[in-house]
């Protein structure tokens, strides 16, 4: 099957309680998060200076921990959207705990799905223009990413 690159179909999928499937956005602990317009992952690995006199003038470096993010953006509907209100009640929540799952609606592409903190969650009213969010996940412990199912 040949691979979907559009960036379109990827959806992503937010809950406040841990799935009991964390890769089936049918899953009754996610919600679609609606009106979604852009999904991406930012990956980093801390880099440990490892240096020392004999090394001279140049650095040595060994590898550290990974970080990953996930940031979003979309159109802001608190009262229909089911998914921003997950967001919204797990940044307001104590642990800000929230599990993901970004997945695409075509068979075969990869999907990622994880916890994490909400790390930001902004919303914009400008004017003469639609109202939206934008929000970031720092994912906790491992990124999962896996060859998924369709939606």
């Amino acid at each position: 099957m040949a691979k979907n690159y559009s960036g379109r179909d990827f959806l992503l999928y937010v809950g406040t309680t841990a799935p009991t499937a964390a890769s089936s956005a049918a899953d009754a602990a996610y919600a679609l998060v609606g009106s979604i317009r852009n999904v991406s992952f930012g990956r980093s690995r801390n880099a440990i200076d490892k240096s020392s006199k004999a090394d001279g003038d140049d650095s040595s470096f060994i590898a550290g921990r990974r970080n990953q993010t996930l940031s979003f953006d979309g159109l802001f509907d608190h009262t229909e959207d089911a998914g921003y209100t997950k967001l919204s009640d797990a940044y307001e929540s104590a642990g800000g705990a929230v599990y993901f799952l970004a997945t695409s609606t075509t068979t075969g592409d990869t999907e990622w799905h994880g916890n994490g903190v909400i790390t930001q969650l902004d919303v914009a009213f400008p004017d003469e223009d639609v109202s939206t969010f934008t929000s970031a996940i720092q994912v906790s412990g491992a990124l999962t990413e896996v060859v998924g199912t369709s939606t």
